[in-house]
């Protein structure tokens, strides 16, 4: 019978250390100013598409954003040279430039509006 005793005991104590603890922290959240009070609003996030810039003329190391023929979304690319008239050459920022492709000024969109 005494080890059910100071079996119960133990758990007593666990139990009033975890009361006691539970208490202490809900006390520190009711000292807190209530969420609609707070200091920091959150920004708004816009649903409206980011306006893109477009430009006569891309410079090397320019981050635009390309529609590819055959795509669904535009991707984002970096001119690595312009070449001839209205012809870039440009590449995907986490590929090599070895894999830079030929794109024509109709196919940018303008700058990437993340640069």
């Amino acid at each position: 019978m005494s080890e059910l005793t100071k079996i119960a005991s133990i758990l007593f104590k666990n139990l009033s250390d975890a009361l006691l603890l539970s208490a202490s922290e809900v006390s520190r959240l009711d000292s807190a100013p209530p969420l609609s009070q707070a200091d920091e609003k959150p920004e708004l996030v816009s649903l409206e598409p980011p306006t893109l810039t477009k430009r006569d003329n891309y410079k090397i190391g320019d981050r635009i954003m390309v529609m590819l023929s055959g795509a669904m979304h535009p991707v984002k690319m970096r001119v690595l040279e312009p070449l001839q008239g209205s012809v870039y050459l440009a590449y995907f920022p986490r590929e090599q430039k070895s894999s830079a492709r030929e794109i024509t000024h109709e196919q940018i969109l303008g700058l990437d509006p993340d640069r």
